[in-house]
């Protein structure tokens, strides 16, 4: 019996030894969070175009704005998650100033981000970005099911004057295939 207690204790040292292993030899995944990058005082400027074609005035309607997204504060929301608020203000031309409009929240959590406005949950990114991915944008809400998809994965880009050496497109919005109406929206 003396042997058997001792050969145990043998095994089990063995592998808790084993199960030891080096932290540093473990491979860091990346998850592609910098995609999304939470941190107070980052902001993003859009530019937004807007082309509508009215077919029975036959009328061409063309609207363009700055749209500056910042992040402003973070708090704890209901579920005990981290949570970032975010001021949009728009700017009409380069002369006039940037006007407040709203503000939305913005959560990572794992293999999501959440991004809520006017009370109305949406996963605008989901982890890892895989090229052709898609997932539905209002998994958390009743309205009909939307999917975005991720296309040009971890692809350098130049806007404008700026390089990115890593970014990736998520088609939003991809209905062209109506003659009357066409509806496209994407993020970079």
């Amino acid at each position: 019996m003396g042997k058997i207690v001792r050969y145990l204790g043998l095994v089990a040292l063995s592998l808790g030894l084993f199960a030891c292993g080096n932290d540093k030899d473990q491979p860091k995944i990346d998850f592609g969070y910098a995609y999304y990058p939470l941190v107070i005082g980052n902001n993003i400027e859009y530019r937004v175009d807007s082309v509508v074609y009215n077919e029975f005035t036959a009328t061409v309607d063309t609207f363009s704005f700055l749209m500056r997204e910042e992040c402003v504060e973070t708090f704890t929301d209901l579920e005990g998650r981290t949570a970032y608020r975010f001021d949009r203000s728009v700017q009409k031309d380069d002369t006039s100033a940037f006007v407040f409009r709203t503000s939305f929240y913005v959560v990572t959590d794992g293999v999501r981000t959440e991004k809520v406005e006017n009370n109305q949950r949406e996963v605008v990114m989901v982890y890892p970005p895989n090229e052709g991915e898609d997932w539905d944008a209002n998994a958390f809400t009743s309205a009909d099911q939307v999917d975005y998809q991720f296309e040009a994965v971890h692809r350098s880009v130049q806007v404008g004057d700026y390089s990115f050496d890593s970014s990736l497109r998520v088609i939003q919005l991809n209905d062209t295939d109506n003659f009357i109406t066409k509806r496209f929206s994407e993020e970079r």
